[in-house]
């Protein structure tokens, strides 16, 4: 060990590595109140970083966001120290920052006289504004962005605490098979835009080919549950990034909970946190179904191995779900929300119901149930109710019914009593299969006929604003150190050492075989000053030294 530069060098011998080292994050709190609106900043970074951000005197940052529509009454941008602003940067609406899309500002480390900031740890947070519109408005353009092969389930990421705030996952399956990612903008998320997250889904064909991958459910942690409904109901849980090594099965065969049939699970909603964590299904087999079904999850978010789950809510000729149901929702209330698939055979049969919330016995009596011998009604497919459980959404397909030569429909009900508010169907000629909310109230659908299939986001009338906070964080230092590098030992596999710096900055850690051409190998974030390091080893010698990474 030496130093070099500025910096301390490592000699061992060594072979070439992956990138190992995953990154932490520091959630922070914020200093402003947010509050419920249509237009929203997401994907917040510090220089591009999900972590944190550096600032020494002298310096300079950006900050950048994605906003879903235009801010067309400004964005401001906030600065915290606690719970109190230090820096404002305003952008007026028209301006750049306001625009739909990404945008950035630059802060040099000041307060607002212009002083540098005392050393210590900032926070972040973006309030975009609009002055909204006079009705509900598609603010998507079913262009390319919004493409989506025959789309059949979608969802938002709604945790505001997660670095993946506002991400949309869609579901689609004819001529692609994989999982849509996108921004709230509609551009391709990081990751590449589209993954079947290693599996085939319906590519292999067969009857259900068109419906796999199916519903999906974004949780309260971030885990994406998707629907595998050509394996009759198999639920697989993912990262945000659908990673092809980081699913699980969450809920399988052996949790099917009749024994003598195969149940045909869809309609898929997941509830709660940890030992609270739970995934609903419907079981969609017609007249023979179990009703709507829920699995308490395990530590590791799947359902414990035989567990039947619990029956909800069956399906009896003393409820209004006699048929099956096909895509269900909850509240945060707890209220639970069905639709049946009803076809022209059964216009006697209710499409839209709502349950109380479940209290550990079966429930039977709805709270309220709509539609009977609506055949605009015909062929519900999706429901999904709004965070204020305000509105209920229902995607209506209306195909597979000629006979009444029906398209389908995109309708609200309230959620209290069921009543009809509006229809946002725009064309008169299109298919809708799934409908999810967004934590600020903008309405996502899928539409299966328009340009071979698109998502579209739908926003509420009039003027609105909100605050996002950026998971990431700035740390305010008088000056960088250089980082040193100790301790090196030797596993049967692995070199480990630690890395001694300052806490909150990314450290880039290269290798050299001659101390000029250095190679980055590693990449480390913590909030502490010392963290371990740990990389592969081969026999060949190696130099290595760790650099400020931002």
């Amino acid at each position: 060990m030496f130093s070099l530069g500025g910096k301390v060098v490592l000699r061992m011998k060594m072979r070439r590595r992956h990138q190992v080292l995953g990154v932490g994050l520091l959630f922070f709190l914020f200093c402003h109140i947010s509050v419920r609106a249509n237009v929203y900043a997401t994907d917040l970074r510090i220089s591009g970083s999900q972590n944190a951000g550096v600032i020494v005197p002298g310096g300079q940052l950006t900050i950048s966001y994605i906003l879903n529509d235009n801010a067309s009454a400004g964005v401001t941008v906030r600065i915290c120290s606690g719970t109190n602003a230090v820096n404002t940067i305003t952008a007026f609406g028209g301006s750049a920052g306001t625009q739909v899309g990404l945008n950035s500002v630059v802060w040099g480390g000041t307060n607002d006289s212009g002083t540098n900031v005392a050393p210590g740890v900032y926070s972040v947070n973006i309030t975009a504004a609009s002055r909204g519109y006079d009705n509900w408005t598609n603010i998507t353009d079913d262009g390319a962005n919004f493409s989506a092969p025959m789309p059949r389930g979608i969802d938002v990421n709604r945790n505001s605490n997660s670095p993946y705030y506002g991400r949309v996952f869609i579901a689609s399956t004819v001529g692609l098979y994989a999982i849509i990612k996108c921004n709230a903008d509609g551009s391709p998320a990081d990751e590449g835009g589209i993954s079947t997250g290693g599996l085939s889904w319906g590519a292999s064909g067969g009857p259900a080919a068109d419906y796999s991958p199916w519903k999906i459910a974004v949780a309260g942690n971030d885990t994406v549950y998707i629907d595998d409904f050509s394996g009759n109901g198999l639920v697989y849980g993912f990262d945000e990034t659908i990673a092809t090594n980081a699913y699980s099965d969450a809920v399988r065969a052996d949790n099917y909970p009749l024994a003598d049939s195969m149940p045909y699970l869809s309609g898929l909603y997941a509830t709660g946190l940890g030992t609270n964590a739970y995934v609903w299904m419907a079981d969609a087999v017609a007249y023979s179904s179990a009703g709507i079904l829920r699995w308490q999850l395990t530590s590791n978010g799947i359902a414990a191995t035989n567990d039947p789950g619990a029956v909800i809510a069956p399906v009896t000729n003393g409820s209004p779900l006699t048929l099956a149901p096909y895509d269900i929702a909850v509240d945060t209330n707890g209220f639970i929300y069905a639709i049946q698939l009803v076809d022209s055979n059964e216009l006697g049969t209710v499409p839209i119901m709502c349950f109380p919330p479940y209290q550990g016995t079966s429930e039977t009596n709805a709270t309220w149930a709509v539609g009977a011998g609506d055949t605009n009604l015909l062929e519900a497919y999706g429901i999904a109710v709004d965070q204020t459980a305000t509105f209920v959404a229902v995607a209506i397909r209306g195909a597979g019914d000629p006979e009444y030569g029906l398209t389908g429909m995109l309708n609200l009900y309230y959620a209290t009593n069921g009543q009809f508010f509006t229809n946002l169907d725009q064309t008169g000629g299109d298919q809708y299969t799934d409908v999810a909310w967004d934590n600020v109230g903008n309405l996502y659908a899928l539409d299966t006929i328009t340009n071979g299939g698109v998502w579209r986001v739908y926003s509420p009338p009039g003027s609105n604003q909100a605050t996002t906070v950026a998971v990431p964080i700035i740390q305010a230092y008088n000056a960088l150190t250089p980082p040193s590098l100790s301790n090196p030992n030797l596993s049967a596999t692995d070199l480990n050492f630690t890395l001694q710096g300052q806490s909150n900055v990314t450290y880039v850690i290269e290798q050299s075989p001659d101390l000029i051409n250095w190679m980055a190998v590693a990449t480390n974030y913590s909030p502490y000053a010392d963290r371990p390091i740990s990389i592969s080893f081969a026999d060949n010698q190696d130099f290595y030294r760790a650099v400020t990474g931002q």
